[in-house]
């Protein structure tokens, strides 16, 4: 690596993934205004539509969300009417959450927008350069799941 350590740091692949991150994040919130939603609050509702009622610790795990910011998600989700919350009649410490007729129609409204984002994201590349990119990410986050703070966890 060579240049000064500002562009060696810019140029480091964590600070690549922080920076596109942020890109990401203002494409998803630009293209999901209509339906003020975020990438987290569209995975949730997601992960509800996809395996049903879950417990908030298992949304967490299937989400790789730890337990205060699925906590948070999922309360902005409720105030809106998109999800509910009971007490587990089979753990009473735990939560379940179960997407409403309005989540999941939200989720289903909202989704070209979503994948609209997911272009504009991948914008700069051609197809070729999409696939290998989004392939090489998939690899590093389930070769390197085992170090995250909140690893992907298979619902048990």
């Amino acid at each position: 690596m060579t240049g000064t350590p500002l562009t060696k740091a810019n140029s480091l692949p964590g600070n690549l993934l922080r920076r596109c991150h942020q890109i990401s994040v203002a494409i998803f919130l630009r293209q999901c205004e209509a339906y003020n939603l975020t990438q987290l609050q569209y995975v949730v509702l997601a992960a509800l539509d996809e395996r049903g009622p879950l417990d908030q610790i298992t949304l967490g795990g299937c989400t790789a969300l730890d337990r205060n910011t699925v906590a948070v998600v999922v309360r902005k989700l409720e105030e809106r009417g998109l999800v509910t919350r009971q007490r587990n009649p089979e753990d009473r410490r735990s939560m379940v959450v179960t997407l409403t007729e309005a989540g999941e129609a939200l989720r289903m409204e909202a989704e070209a927008a979503v994948l609209k984002a997911q272009d504009d994201i991948l914008g700069p590349l051609n197809e070729e350069e999409r696939e290998l990119l989004c392939g090489l990410l998939q690899r590093m986050a389930d070769e390197n799941n085992a170090l995250s703070r909140v690893p992907i966890r298979s619902a048990g």
